[in-house]
């Protein structure tokens, strides 16, 4: 059952989710009331509803999919008028059914466990998070009668305009499911890096966010509004998040987004800004090639990529390729002297080793190319691969003549898929997949909680955010290089597909002019404009 209504201010819809199951329950009389479809009032009749016996009772229920919202509980009777009941909100089973502390359940930036007051004859909706299961516990003595708990999941209001199929049954629900995730995550006119916590704009995790929103619904204002926001919260000579790298990946961000768009108005509204961010960062490398930002290691994040690569090795390697890889896309965007001291200065990064995949990658984005590079991404598979970093691994191991990204692919996004998911995960690693359960169920006797028992750096445990919005990564990699589908300065366009053992593919991208149509049938490509 799905009701629909619109909040123009904010520019979303909400949809009203019925529970698909109940998981648990105590001291409730007819739970399974709470699955069947009925109309969302309150009601006069005493017939159809869930009848919670007192203090203590509780329900958990599974909405099947993860949503950004809260719960609307649609009450008949509460025999003093006034009861409390805790809510609290999970994105796994786990999540749902832990205390604050354990295995470091949180309510950081959103409140998923928290004390509401429902009402004698009331309909109220209640909490704001990210989660797909819910457990109301009635904390008052008295009775309490409940027609309907709905989970109410907001979603923007721009239409899909994207699409891309294959006919293959893993890889096309892959390709859903990253589209969903990035849904989710386009809130209040913003795109939020994940729904339960990190509800921020992160100026480097923007980049594959603005990909795949670009992809899946072409020029919209959330990413011009996310791209002013960081600017106006971060003057020229600060760096974007406290971190010198998102300053770069904040003039890279001004690159796709109007290399994608042809949206010249706004690349000259931010130039100037652009300018001073690369001609600061150029301040800071020596002729030599080296970077000192002069900032204290211990307290700051001078060389930061990406949480696995912080503090290793390959931190410098990384951050130096990224930087040389936006100072290339600046400079394929206009002539600009800071970015092309950067190019010179900076080639010296791309010839040093590397031991994680996405600093390899970055070498190879920035222009690297040497033999074994698609050896060194393809060893082991997915293994070292990353939500965030999939994108460029992926990328690189096509330029550089790798394969084997289908199967990388399958592997590693399909492996959360088994274990439940319906959004994808801030981060997530395949050899969690060794006796550990699904997300929708309590683990076994002997069996690892994937949730709770996994994650690392900040989103340890049930900490970790099973809906981040750079794990849609994925899908702007399978229509730049499956679809083949590429944008360039001026905003035109190239279709290229690399053959990647899929027979087939069909899509629709919104490029500036209009809605381009490619399928792909057996190595033949067949494009078309529409208006």
């Amino acid at each position: 059952m799905k009701e629909f209504w619109k909040d123009t201010e904010l520019c979303v819809e909400k949809e009203l989710i019925l529970p698909v199951s109940v998981k648990d329950f105590h001291n409730v009389q007819s739970s399974d009331e709470l699955l069947v479809p009925k109309a969302a009032y309150i009601p006069f009749a005493f017939d159809g509803v869930a009848r919670f016996e007192g203090k203590g009772s509780y329900v958990v229920l599974d909405f099947g999919k993860e949503l950004c919202g809260g719960v609307r509980i649609i009450t008949r009777t509460a025999e003093d008028v006034y009861a409390k009941v805790r809510i609290t909100l999970g994105e796994s089973l786990t999540e749902a059914c832990s205390d604050i502390g354990y295995k470091n359940a949180t309510n950081h930036h959103s409140p998923r466990d928290f004390m509401a007051d429902i009402i004698n004859m009331s309909d109220l909706t209640l909490g704001q998070s990210g989660f797909r299961f819910a457990r109301i516990e009635l904390v008052t003595d008295k009775p309490v009668t409940v027609r309907n708990i709905y989970g109410v999941n907001t979603l923007p209001v721009f239409p899909r305009q994207g699409y891309l199929k294959t006919g293959d049954s893993l890889l096309d629900q892959i390709i859903d499911t990253a589209g969903y995730t990035l849904r989710l995550c386009c809130q209040n006119g913003q795109i939020w890096d994940g729904i339960k916590r990190d509800r921020l704009i992160w100026s480097g995790d923007l980049n594959p966010e603005i990909l795949t929103c670009l992809y899946l619904f072409g020029d919209n204002a959330n990413v011009p509004y996310a791209l002013r926001a960081l600017r106006q919260s971060t003057p020229a000579d600060r760096w974007m998040n406290n971190i010198p790298c998102y300053s770069a990946w904040w003039v890279l961000n001004l690159c796709d987004y109007c290399r994608f768009t042809g949206n010249t108005g706004f690349y000259q509204e931010n130039r100037d800004y652009a300018a001073a961010i690369m001609k600061r960062i150029n301040g800071y490398v020596a002729q030599d090639g080296t970077i000192d930002f002069q900032l204290d290691p211990e307290k700051f994040m001078p060389f930061f990529l990406d949480w696995p690569t912080h503090r290793t090795v390959d931190a410098p390697v990384g951050a130096a390729s990224m930087i040389l890889y936006t100072a290339n896309r600046m400079l394929e965007m206009e002539e600009n002297e800071d970015c092309r001291q950067l190019h010179e200065k900076l080639q010296i990064w791309l010839k040093k080793d590397a031991v994680h995949k996405q600093v390899r990658a970055f070498q190879i984005l920035a222009g690297r190319r040497k033999p074994g590079d698609a050896e060194f991404l393809e060893k082991n598979g997915a293994e070292g691969m990353s939500t965030f970093m999939a994108y460029y691994i992926l990328k690189a191991d096509a330029l550089a003549g790798g394969r084997n990204q289908i199967a990388m692919i399958k592997d590693y996004f399909g492996g959360m898929l088994s274990r439940g998911a319906t959004t994808f995960w801030e981060d997530f690693d395949i050899a969690w997949l060794e006796n550990s359960g699904r997300i929708d169920a309590f683990p076994a006797a002997g069996e690892k909680d994937i949730h709770s028992d996994y994650g690392a750096f900040c989103y340890q445990g049930l900490r970790h955010s099973l809906c981040h919005g750079w794990a849609s990564g994925v899908l702007a990699f399978l229509y730049e290089y499956l679809l083949g589908v590429s944008l360039t300065a001026g905003g035109k366009y190239q279709v290229n597909p690399l053959s990647m053992g899929i027979r087939q593919a069909k899509g629709v991208v919104p490029v500036p002019g209009g809605m381009l149509h490619v399928q792909i049938q057996d190595g033949t490509v067949k494009e078309e404009i529409c208006e």
